[in-house]
């Protein structure tokens, strides 16, 4: 069932099947053709047909029609599938001042062309019609190859699949995945969330609950509920929990990231510049240390996956273990104003292993 989307961005739906005749071609003018100004290209690009219909449920194309200069970051079809959205009548279904709000987030009131991007910036912020700022990533070359320019650009977690295509009043990108935005702190998005609802509830326990209303950034790879009772940990269970017992940064601490304000293509996009893809780190308050890292197959446009692990270091050569991976995507990237917030499907760390020696 479609959720109403709430405070100016998707929320996630339950997914669903698109029935709809294959037609994944975007259609570039030719070059001796004029160009087209913004609203008119996406109208007539089949794959971009559910974005169309939201721009004109919102009244945004014939303002995209308009002298500009505009720069879009148009999510494909495939992007709003991935949240259930999988016809144009599903957006009469949704509140229209929200819904506006939501795609001018993916749209700039001026001219940004690959060209004006910074080389291999990361996450470098730009305004957008939605009075927001979206975090920008130009991947563009391993320093070791400068010959070989890759010009992969990320936008808030998403993957430009088609870029730089010239308009008559802009530049169009088109995206993997619908870009979302949630006014509040991690810690009003998480307690929001019925499926965090263990969760928090530990992190009250354990006091670990009121940092996530501070200044940030966090990153935080939050455990459902499900996640939580496969390892013994439910509402119940919790009543009679001690604190004391447990080394409780290792046990519920160990999936806030703090100081940092991270998308899984930040990976992607530092492996092609650095050459690591992967973070390590002290857990905050504790003497394990996590690895993070993530990886996307970029000509298959596969959802970004990242395997979160523990190493102990007083036993060092066992490696990274109790790795858990993830890649729903539609529970991922969750940028709010003091940090980002993804879909952890199970415990990296065991409740056994957090018991105090």
């Amino acid at each position: 069932m479609l959720k109403y989307i709430k405070s100016g961005m998707l929320i996630a739906l339950l997914p669903a099947f698109f029935t709809g005749c294959k037609h994944n071609e975007l259609v570039v003018p030719d070059a001796r053709e004029s160009y087209r100004p913004a609203g008119d290209f996406v109208k007539n690009n089949y794959d971009l047909q559910l974005f169309n219909a939201a721009l004109e449920y919102t009244g945004l194309a014939t303002e995209l029609n308009g002298e500009g200069p505009f720069t879009l970051f148009a999510p494909n079809n495939n992007a709003f599938n991935e949240l259930g959205i999988t016809r144009i009548s599903d957006f009469q279904r949704l509140n229209k001042d929200s819904l506006k709000l939501a795609m001018q987030y993916h749209i700039l009131n001026r001219r940004l062309p690959l060209t004006d991007m910074p080389t291999n910036g990361v996450d470098v912020r730009y305004m957008n019609l939605a009075g927001r700022e979206v975090y920008l990533t130009l991947a563009s070359m391993d320093p070791k190859s400068p010959g070989f320019a890759l010009n992969n650009l990320f936008v808030n977690g998403s993957f430009a699949v088609k870029k730089n295509v010239v308009l008559s009043n802009g530049i169009l990108n088109v995206m993997d995945k619908v870009i979302k935005y949630i006014p509040g702190s991690v810690q009003q998005f998480l307690a929001a969330k019925p499926e965090y609802s263990v969760y928090v509830a530990a992190l009250k326990q354990s006091g670990l609950w009121e940092q996530l209303s501070g200044a940030g950034p966090f990153t935080i790879f939050a455990p459902d509920n499900a996640a939580l009772e496969r390892q013994g940990i439910t509402m119940e269970t919790l009543s009679t929990y001690n604190a004391e017992k447990y080394v409780t940064a290792r046990l519920f601490g160990m999936y806030i990231l703090p100081g940092k304000n991270l998308f899984l293509t930040d990976f992607i996009a530092l492996n092609t510049i650095y050459g690591t893809p992967q973070l390590q780190a002290k857990i905050a308050n504790d003497n394990f240390i996590y690895r993070l890292t993530a990886t996307k197959n970029l000509s298959q446009v596969t959802p970004s996956e990242f395997s979160l692990a523990y190493q102990d270091p007083e036993n060092p050569a066992l490696g990274s273990q109790g790795t858990v991976y993830g890649n729903t995507s539609r529970k991922n990237d969750n940028l709010t104003d003091n940090g980002i917030v993804h879909y952890l499907p199970d415990l990296v760390i065991k409740p056994k292993v957090a018991l105090k020696k």
